[in-house]
């Protein structure tokens, strides 16, 4: 049964679906009211990291996902995934990639993760499955 869903973000929602915001500052600021009234509300991180992430702030959404704890990133795998790839942490966004149902996106972010670090997928798995860093390999 899924949690009751908080006053703050019942109106962040409320907003949201009453709007057609394309501003990504102005959802930006209206997930940044509604956890000030309520700092864990999950549904509220989830729209401050893809506001986020529309707004290229890579290192600022991976401090949402650090902040908002295993819930958030259980939630949201597949922008927790880009967020790390697009902050330079391929290993690790392969990783979380993986273990997301597959789909467009996870394909697209493992493709790119691995593209953009230079090995090659197995070169990949091996970092990620031995702690191996990146220039060791």
């Amino acid at each position: 049964m899924a949690a009751p869903i908080s006053a703050a973000a019942n109106s962040l929602l409320t907003l949201l679906r009453q709007t057609t915001i394309d501003d990504h500052e102005e959802v930006l600021k209206a997930a940044n009211a509604a956890l000030k009234k309520t700092k864990s509300d999950l549904e509220a991180q989830h729209v401050k990291a893809v506001a986020l992430l529309n707004l290229e702030r890579y290192d600022d959404v991976l401090k949402v996902f650090e902040d908002g704890g295993d819930r958030l990133k259980e939630r949201a795998k597949l922008e927790y995934a880009y967020a790390l790839y697009r902050a330079g942490h391929q290993v690790e966004a392969v990783k979380i990639a993986e273990a997301v149902d597959s789909g467009r996106g996870v394909r697209h972010v493992l493709a790119q993760a691995v593209g953009l670090s230079g090995f090659g997928y197995v070169d990949i798995r091996l970092m990620f499955d031995t702690g191996i860093p990146y220039g060791k390999l």
